[in-house]
């Protein structure tokens, strides 16, 4: 993917990213989720994990990973605007959601 199709994924998810009322730990804790997509840019709702976390505790990343999933999940709803033709590089994603700004790897 494009350096610009990477960053309107990204943005797409943060729109939804709402970290309102988690604790002053979990705001500290940086995770990793990973997710598997359709071919329409719809998240499996299924698949959605959190592969690492670092900062916190486990509660903590616990804690942030269920904003993470919440965000991909509002935000995926009708599919997040990737380029049907490069599905083969979209369809496992790796997210890192940081409380300083959301990373794609």
């Amino acid at each position: 993917m494009t350096a610009g199709e990477t960053d309107a994924l990204r943005v797409a998810v943060s729109k939804c990213w709402s970290l309102g009322a988690i604790s002053t730990e979990a705001m500290q804790t940086i995770v990793t989720v990973q997710l598997a997509l359709s071919e329409d840019g719809r998240p499996d709702t299924g698949s959605i994990r959190m592969s690492d976390f670092t900062g916190g505790s486990e509660t903590s990343a616990n804690q942030m990973f269920e904003v993470a999933r919440r965000a991909i999940i509002r935000c995926g709803k009708n599919g997040f605007p990737l380029p049907p033709e490069k599905y083969a590089t979209w369809k496992n994603l790796e997210l890192v959601f940081d409380p300083n700004g959301m990373r794609l790897r």
